[in-house]
């Protein structure tokens, strides 16, 4: 492993050792998440809620990208029961200055009171909503975080399955997409468990299907037909073992993937550039690079 900086080791030091119990549950999670997320934004950024299909989404723009076509397509995190749209303004605006371009996330259901496929029915109708509006589907870039990551993947697979046009790229930002949570743990994960994990995606799924079902876990979906994948994974990532599977599974389905292992981080390090970890930052400057590559002037 290599050397971690001392911003990350300070804030992860001050992680609850109970943050992820595996016996919580969404009330649980609600309460634990709440002090991590519903940060203010900068004055600068430009928040709009409007509707997008079937639901409300967050519009992020500052005015130096107000009039650019590039547009980051965001499906959030918060563990399918947690953090809805008005405590995650605070990431748009990560997004929108860490990699210089508007960004629209929807505002999906959440479980228990809403559960499969309700996100990802959300998810869907907000992408197809915005390609109905005139975006082209060349201009985005989708992005998914921590759950998101298995709402952005389904959402692509139906689009794909529908005859949508994909969009220019997914990146990952440690997505969830083996729901059973395969592997072995190495080292500490203190943002996540498996047994954690399993208990969200019961909770999504009602118990109804099974954890490694392609509709919940996408790595073991049929993954032709989808745009290039950008797969940052960190070495204690507990999702990291599904990342990997569906980079594998991806590659041999003829999707042009980039597995990209990050030594020493964690579960969801990207969303600490606020606190100056220099992890993060150097996490964004990795995708806006690879999104500019992909992605029309």
């Amino acid at each position: 492993m290599s050397q971690r900086s001392a911003e990350l080791e300070a804030i992860l030091a001050a992680v609850p050792v109970d943050f992820a119990d595996g016996n919580a549950d969404f009330n649980a999670v609600r309460a634990m998440m709440a002090p991590f997320h519903g940060h203010p934004v900068a004055a600068d950024l430009h928040v709009e809620i409007r509707a997008l299909g079937p639901v409300a989404a967050g519009w992020y723009t500052h005015a130096r990208n107000a009039d650019s076509p590039r547009l980051a397509f965001h499906c959030h995190g918060g563990a399918f029961v947690s953090c809805p749209l008005a405590v995650y303004h605070f990431y748009g605006e990560i997004i929108a200055r860490e990699l210089d371009m508007r960004v629209v996330m929807p505002d999906y259901r959440l479980a228990p009171e809403h559960v499969f496929p309700a996100a990802h029915d959300d998810c869907f109708g907000a992408y197809k909503a915005l390609l109905e509006s005139g975006v082209r589907a060349a201009d985005i870039c989708v992005l998914g975080e921590s759950c998101g990551g298995s709402l952005a993947l389904g959402m692509l697979l139906r689009a794909r399955d529908e005859g949508l046009p994909m969009p220019a790229c997914f990146v990952s930002v440690t997505g969830w997409f083996d729901l059973s949570v395969p592997g072995v743990m190495v080292g500490r994960d203190p943002f996540l468990t498996p047994a954690w994990v399993r208990n969200r995606a019961r909770e999504y799924s009602a118990g109804k299907l099974a954890l490694d079902d392609p509709a919940l876990s996408p790595a073991h979906a049929d993954l032709h037909g989808l745009p290039p994948f950008y797969l940052q994974v960190g070495e204690f990532d507990t999702m990291g073992e599904g990342a990997r599977i569906l980079a594998a599974n991806a590659s041999r389905a003829g999707v042009e993937v980039t597995l990209e292992p990050w030594p020493g981080m964690i579960q969801g390090w990207h969303g600490l550039v606020n606190a100056a970890v220099p992890e993060a930052r150097d996490a964004w400057a990795a995708i806006r690079r690879y999104v500019d590559a992909r992605l029309p002037p």
